[in-house]
């Protein structure tokens, strides 16, 4: 039998504080979510991916793909939204069985008044703490763990930062014109805890 490859003492402090870091700070980023913009981690998932998007509108297919979630959660989780009013769901002109999702007005509002909020909070219990060596180290090591991951499975590549991406003036939220960096638009099926929503959270 092949001998286990125990985590030395530096690799299992690196392991076990990683685990207990995402854990505690996934916890707060939903907390001040939630009472900032009364909207859960999903919800601003859903509108910050969905804003990205051309005419603010994605397959439902396309977006449980790149969130990472199974279809039927996704399906689930929208019809709540829609009994909110932040979403709208048609069927996809160019396939009977699919359904496109589309931020209404009052989703769209959301996911700006919520972004501000969102990226303080990260900075504050998260990227103000580190120094930038710090944060292009987690970054390197990020991208070389999701290379990896990548090679196992689909998942969508990197891009979503966080902030709604532009509204009908094409500018940003925040007033300015979107940056074109083509690595922009996707937080890796995540991010509801990324810059601010559009182009990421958690």
């Amino acid at each position: 039998m092949t001998e286990p490859r125990w985590l030395s003492p530096g690799q299992a402090r690196a392991w076990l504080g990683y685990r207990r870091m995402r854990a505690l700070l996934d916890l707060q980023l939903t907390r001040d979510l939630a009472r900032d913009s009364g909207l859960s981690e999903a919800d601003y998932d859903v509108l910050s991916n969905v804003s990205e998007a051309a005419g603010h509108s994605m397959r439902l297919g396309d977006l449980a793909a790149h969130m990472l979630w199974s279809k039927s959660r996704l399906s689930h989780h929208v019809a709540r939204m829609e009994r909110r009013g932040l979403v709208a769901r048609e069927d996809c002109p160019s396939d009977g069985r699919g359904a496109v999702l589309t931020l209404t007005e009052a989703g769209w509002q959301a996911i700006r008044h919520a972004a501000p909020g969102h990226v303080e909070s990260v900075r504050r219990h998260f990227i103000d703490l580190l120094t930038d060596e710090q944060v292009q180290s987690l970054a390197d090591i990020s991208q070389t763990v999701l290379a990896h991951l990548r090679g196992l499975q689909d998942v969508p590549g990197p891009g979503h930062q966080g902030r709604p991406s532009q509204g009908p003036d094409g500018q940003d939220p925040g007033g300015q014109v979107p940056d074109e960096d083509p690595a922009a638009g996707d937080p890796d099926g995540q991010d509801a805890a990324g810059r601010a929503p559009g182009r990421n959270t958690a």
